[in-house]
């Protein structure tokens, strides 16, 4: 951690009392607690759903007027928790998400809020219905906390850049989030919520998931419903959920998808994993930025990831020549933004925005990205896409004979090759990301691969072919138990501190639940949940103690009341082997 990254620290830890006066607490530290344990916590009534909603909230409050992140609060999310709570207190339960805040990308519809795709010129784009992904996470149970800022109209890679300002990287305000789901990113790693939705097009999940430290997967095209996502690119725009852990992915991937599939981790076969020589190494002799040497420090950590897979059994194939200039050709002309203007003017239907065509877009003064190349693409015919299309067609067949040829299951790289760049600087990253899954449709998921010394979080990246998310959720999950989980960046900690005689009594509290026979052991429950709903303003240590020291009473009772009955057993017994040993002595009277 260097000198700055110290300082802010200091700062934040200094402040961090009167943020503790100011804002909810609660008796779990959410920063650390992925879906299914917030899920756990609330069944077993240690927070509600209404008080989640409020911790999310406050650390939006606290912390997005440095990152911004989120463009739109939710203004009935906790009315909205408040009736998931009487649902959960009823007894129904309807999903893993059920009372779980999430946050999305504002390309996605959802009802009540505009969609924005970060530009002012559709402030009052109010869609008529929720996009379908998100009409199945709400239905899930799924609360939608906030729509999460981004690159305007998905454009930019290098940034997440908007008319709502320029989101800043999690782990250093300096840095840049990338694009364009970077507010989806940052509003995960700084946990303005449990997980978030973004879009990718060309990398715009799993590139601001790599910058985040977070898991990002880009699914097969299709597996997830486009209906109701502002389209940049609609062969290509896919949703895909940005988590903390993988089996956060799978949860909401096994909600979202559309093939009614339930992706589960299985046992792992042994697998060959390709590494392209260029994406690992690299020379700057190479023109193609993708061939560029790389930044030594994302190699050092690819190495030592590389040698933990083989040493799990994964055997590794190098591959020369992967990224060439034909390759390159195949990804560039086989772009098909030309289609924005069409369909744009075919998702505004649907709305009540004053911006009626993309005419209108394209001429409004509240936008900051110039949109009149793309005019000249409407109404475009359809034989300029099966061109497009015989090129992926091309670069697929290339693929698929290199994984043939060479006998893998996946290709392997890191998510890009440079040091991340600054805010200031919108310059060309080397994004591996985009090489090929997004122009072949094939499924990709990134995840964390470590920091440099400066503290900044990289990516790697694993491509699979069409459909086989379930393969990559086994590698991802490999990967993950033999290289660690996320944690929340050191510059956006807990809101309040958690003391070790709380831990103990939530501790007690999930022990005692499991086994519940005595009156006194459910009025000790009933107290304890009333001290955890009234948390937030009463946080006596004194009443901790008391709970603690009764909960060590009722076990000692416990104990009594056992050995009381264990006497109790012990002197029947003896009393029936007394009653059989005088009728077996008594002297036989004879006639």
């Amino acid at each position: 951690m260097n000198i700055k990254k110290i300082i802010v620290l200091l700062i934040s830890l200094l402040i961090l009392p009167l943020n503790t006066l100011a804002y909810n607490k609660a008796a779990v530290d959410i920063t650390k607690m992925n879906i299914s344990d917030l899920q756990k916590a609330l069944n077993l009534n240690i927070i509600t759903s209404y008080e989640l909603t409020q911790l999310y909230l406050d650390r939006i409050d606290a912390y997005d007027k440095d990152y911004k992140a989120i463009i739109t609060i939710n203004e009935r999310a906790l009315d909205e928790a408040k009736k998931l709570d009487e649902e959960r207190s009823a007894g129904n339960v309807r999903s893993t998400l059920h009372g779980i805040p999430i946050i999305v990308k504002d390309n996605i519809d959802v009802f009540g809020m505009p969609t924005t795709a970060g530009s002012k010129a559709l402030s009052d784009n109010y869609p008529k219905k929720n996009a379908e992904a998100v009409q199945k996470l709400i239905d899930a149970g799924a609360i939608i906390l906030a729509k999460a800022n981004m690159s305007e109209f998905a454009f930019e890679a290098s940034s997440s850049r908007s008319g709502y300002g320029t989101v800043k990287n999690a782990y250093d305000l300096e840095y840049s989030a990338y694009g364009s789901s970077g507010g989806s990113a940052v509003s995960v790693a700084a946990t303005f919520a449990a997980t978030a939705l973004g879009t990718d097009a060309n990398s715009s999940v799993r590139l601001p998931a790599a910058a985040s430290n977070l898991i990002g997967i880009r699914p097969t095209t299709g597996v997830i419903s486009s209906v109701g996502v502002l389209p940049y690119d609609p062969i290509r725009d896919t949703i895909g959920p940005l988590t903390k852990t993988v089996s956060d992915s799978i949860t909401i991937m096994n909600i979202i998808n559309q093939n009614n599939k339930e992706y589960k981790i299985s046992d792992l076969k042994k697998l060959r994993i390709g590494i392209p020589t260029d994406f690992l190494k690299g020379d700057n002799k190479n023109n193609l930025p993708e061939n560029k040497l790389i930044y030594s420090e994302i190699q050092v950590l690819m190495e030592t990831a590389i040698k933990k897979l083989e040493d799990n059994n994964i055997t590794i194939v190098y591959i020369d020549d992967y990224y060439n200039y034909q390759t390159d050709y195949w990804f560039n002309n086989s772009l098909s933004g030309y289609l924005f203007c069409d369909s744009f003017n075919s998702y505004i239907k649907n709305t009540s925005s004053t911006i009626k065509d993309f005419y209108d877009l394209s001429t409004s003064i509240n936008k900051i990205t110039n949109l009149s190349i793309y005019v000249e693409s409407c109404d475009s015919n359809e034989s300029r896409l099966a061109e497009k299309n015989i090129l992926k067609q091309e670069y697929r067949e290339y693929i698929n004979k290199i994984m043939d040829e060479n006998k893998i299951d996946l290709i392997m790289y890191p998510t890009t090759k440079n040091k991340l760049l600054k805010s200031s600087n919108y310059s060309r990253t080397q994004n591996l990301s985009a090489h090929a899954s997004s122009t072949i449709n094939y499924p990709a998921i990134t995840l964390p691969l470590g920091f440099d010394n400066d503290g900044l979080p990289y990516g790697i990246e694993f491509m699979a072919r069409s459909n086989q998310e379930d393969l990559l959720y086994n590698i991802a999950s490999l990967y993950e138990n033999i290289n660690g989980n996320q944690e929340t960046p050191s510059d956006l900690p807990s809101l309040y501190k958690i003391p070790n005689n709380l831990n103990k009594l939530v501790l007690n509290y999930t022990t005692q639940l499991e086994n519940v026979k005595y009156e006194f052991e459910r009025k000790w429950l009933t107290n304890v949940q009333k001290f955890f709903r009234d948390y937030a303003s009463n946080d006596n240590s004194d009443q901790i103690n008391l709970l603690n020291n009764q909960y060590s009473n009722n076990i000692k009772n416990l104990i009594l009341i056992k050995n009381i009955i264990f006497i109790i057993i012990i002197c029947f017994f003896l009393f029936i082997m007394r009653k059989i040993i005088i009728k077996n002595t008594k002297p036989n009277k004879k006639g």
